[in-house]
């Protein structure tokens, strides 16, 4: 049996492979480099040794040509992709081609082909497209095919109601769907605002699928899927129990140069998401000799370091707010390609206009997480001592020199001239709170933004390649420079503990660890 799938490997291999380019023929082992083993009586153990070995160094000899290795045909046959064992992502469950009936904002390259009547009847097969679906512990992702690693749709597990309002009793995550047909195999993936109808080749594959992605929204440590305490999205995190750590910060002067610090650490990843943001915001002051932590500096050194930052701002609207989001997009997408910024929502097409997100968050590498009440824009740096005054400018240069009971600005275009005349008129003091997050609480957080993110995406920039769709992370590694000692994986069952000493920075608050 075993050699009948090498065949398999070989011969699918040998059916896809261009006749020019690629790889050749003759690096595809023939079956002659097995060699033939006789069965002998009363030595079936030496013989079972035998074929073991002659099967492992066949498939090692196949597979040593790295363009093979890399072919659609042998990643099927294999059923591994990009995604497969990358570990921030979690597991390897299951992988396999399948047919989707994508939502209509997803971008196919077939579109001009479609019959005027498909839109209303679905009359053409068009519907369907075939993409590669990848099962991770916390999302179904679907490929163009297994060697892509940017996802076309992805659905983020979320809790599941208790009932559908039909009295059946608990919704699942995945359901098979019955049809009249006997030669079609249907089942359907819903989780929050997502429905997605998909198709394999056969019932068995259809349960395959319906158990393992279940099973994938309910296992555990989390089981994204189930009801947690206060209808939350995330199950409650223990301070001892899973190796969480929060740490309060009191007015922005402390709360601005913990952000800073975490930024300058960033190695991959860079979230941020606000009401209003302001790109030329001084992080660290006095401000003439820290230029290199204005926020736009912050940002630009990490871009040219090959971070990847996402911004998501609120989207106001202008004629009851002036906090110009536009020029914050066009100031932050201006600093490098690896900036990339959302504005969310369209008010005037989508008939949002009474509410507005008032999050104010920063993740660096979903292993910390800022949160809490200050936005990363003028008039909210402050300390303690609160000064209403700050002639000559030495703390709030330009229109950081904030006081909108007396003056709003009508531009922000030349941040660094004063809006307000300094010797009449005092500044508005700021005193707000933030907190500092560590372990799974990150995670969740960062999981958190990457549901806003994708569905503010999928409505606003549904064809633009340069802003991907995320995929949230399975694990947390505890930042080395707030002293944790090991890598912390809620799949197992160690949890890192901290140092008895941890080494705070000057900058963090006074307040005590909780513990």
């Amino acid at each position: 049996m075993r050699m009948n799938l090498m065949m398999r490997l070989v011969l699918c291999v040998l059916r896809k492979v261009p006749k020019t380019g690629g790889f050749l023929f003759r690096d595809v082992p023939s079956s002659a480099a097995l060699p033939i083993i006789r069965p002998t009586l009363g030595r079936q153990h030496s013989m079972s040794d035998r074929a073991k070995n002659a099967m492992q160094g066949y498939l090692n000899h196949f597979l040593g040509n790295i363009d093979i290795v890399n072919s659609q045909e042998v990643c099927r046959f294999l059923e591994v992709s990009r995604l497969s064992f990358l570990p921030e992502y979690g597991p390897k469950l299951k992988e396999d081609y399948i047919m989707v009936k994508h939502l209509p904002k997803i971008q196919r390259d077939d579109d001009s082909r479609k019959c005027c009547s498909c839109q209303w009847f679905g009359c053409c097969k068009d519907n369907w497209q075939k993409v590669w679906a990848v099962l991770k512990p916390g999302f179904l992702a679907f490929l163009k095919d297994p060697c892509e690693p940017e996802p076309l749709d992805i659905i983020v597990f979320d809790v599941l109601p208790a009932s559908d309002g039909n009295g059946e009793g608990r919704v699942s995550l995945a359901k098979e769907i019955k049809d009249g047909n006997p030669l079609r195999h249907y089942f359907r993936v819903s989780c929050g605002s997502r429905c997605i109808k998909l198709r394999t080749k056969s019932d068995a594959k259809v349960k395959d699928w319906v158990a393992a992605i279940n099973d994938a929204g309910l296992r555990p440590p989390e089981g994204w899927c189930h009801p947690h305490r206060f209808g939350s999205y995330a199950p409650p995190r223990g301070l001892t129990e899973d190796g969480s750590q929060a740490q309060w910060f009191v007015d922005g002067e402390s709360a601005f140069e913990a952000i800073a610090l975490a930024i300058e650490e960033a190695k991959s990843e860079i979230f941020i998401c606000g009401w209003w943001l302001c790109p030329e915001l001084y992080m660290r002051r006095p401000f003439h000799t820290n230029a290199s932590f204005r926020l736009d500096a912050l940002l630009e050194a990490k871009a040219k370091q090959g971070v990847q930052i996402y911004i998501l701002l609120y989207k106001e609207v202008a004629i009851a707010l002036k906090i110009n989001s536009v020029y914050s997009k066009r100031k932050l997408v201006g600093i490098h390609e690896n900036v990339r910024v959302l504005r969310y929502p369209d008010h005037f097409s989508s008939g949002v206009y009474l509410w507005s997100h008032h999050e104010k968050i920063v993740i660096v590498d979903h292993q910390i997480c800022f949160i809490g009440g200050l936005d990363l824009c003028f008039g909210r740096y402050d300390s303690p001592e609160h000064k209403v005054g700050d002639c000559p400018p030495l703390i709030w240069p330009g229109k950081d020199y904030y006081n909108p009971r007396e003056s709003e600005p009508n531009s922000w275009e030349d941040t660094m001239k004063d809006e307000l005349d300094r010797k009449k008129y005092p500044r508005m003091p700021w005193h707000d709170v933030h907190c500092a997050l560590w372990g799974p609480p990150c995670r969740d957080a960062a999981r958190h933004f990457v549901q806003r993110w994708n569905y503010a995406k999928r409505n606003k920039a549904p064809r633009e390649q340069a802003i991907p769709l995320l995929m949230p992370q399975h694990h947390m590694v505890i930042p080395h420079y707030m002293g944790m000692s090991s890598e912390m994986d809620n799949g197992s069952n160690g949890v890192a503990r901290p140092h008895k000493n941890i080494k705070r920075h000057d900058s963090f608050s006074s307040g005590a660890w909780f513990s």
